[in-house]
C-alpha cells in the first residue's frame, strides 16, 4: 500500500469511494433524500476542489493501481475569517474502500494527514465522526483523538 497526494487521475476512483463513504454513513434519514448517482458530477468537483484548495492535505491509498482509501485534511480549520492563538488543522473525511477495511489503510491515512498537519504547523487537530460509526471512533481514539462535545443535527420534513 502506498500514501500519495491525490491526483486528477485518482478523482474518477476517489468519486466512486465518495459515493460509497456516502452510503456508509448508516442510517441517516436524510440518505433518502440524495440521488448519489446524480450526484456524481457535483462529487467529481467537490473532490477536485479539494485537490485544489490542499493538495498535500488530500490524501489517498493506493493498492497497485486502486484506490483503496483517502483522506482529507486541511491546515486550517476555521479558515481565514477567525484569528487562532495556534494553528489548528482539520481532517474532514477519511474512507476506506469496502472489501480493504479492518487491515490499517484508514490509520495510515490519518498518520500522514497528522504527518501532514503537523508539519505544516498545526498543534492541535479536530476530526468528525457519526457518533455511531463505532470502528472510526475507536481508530480515532487509539490514535490519541479526545471527544470535544457532541454536535446535535436536528431534521424535520415540512410537506
Amino acid at each position: 500500500m502506498e500514501i500519495l497526494a491525490c491526483s486528477e487521475e485518482h478523482i474518477p476512483e476517489a468519486v466512486e469511494l465518495w459515493k460509497e463513504y456516502m452510503v456508509d454513513q448508516g442510517d441517516d434519514p436524510l440518505s433518502r433524500y440524495f440521488d448519489f448517482e446524480a450526484s456524481t458530477e457535483g462529487f467529481h468537483r467537490i473532490l477536485e476542489g479539494y485537490m485544489k484548495k490542499e493538495p498535500d492535505g488530500f490524501l489517498v491509498a493506493t493498492s497497485g493501481d486502486e484506490v483503496v482509501g483517502f483522506v482529507v485534511s486541511f491546515k486550517d480549520a476555521f479558515g481565514p475569517n477567525y484569528v487562532m492563538k495556534a494553528r489548528v488543522g482539520h481532517i474532514q473525511v477519511v474512507h476506506t474502500k469496502r472489501g480493504h477495511r479492518r487491515k490499517g489503510v484508514a490509520t495510515r491515512l490519518m498518520e500522514a494527514a497528522l504527518d501532514y498537519l503537523r508539519e505544516n504547523g498545526c498543534t492541535l487537530v479536530l476530526a468528525e465522526i457519526g457518533e455511531g460509526n463505532a470502528n472510526s471512533v475507536g481508530m480515532l481514539r487509539k490514535l490519541g483523538f479526545k471527544e470535544r462535545d457532541k454536535i446535535v443535527n436536528l431534521m424535520k420534513e415540512i410537506r
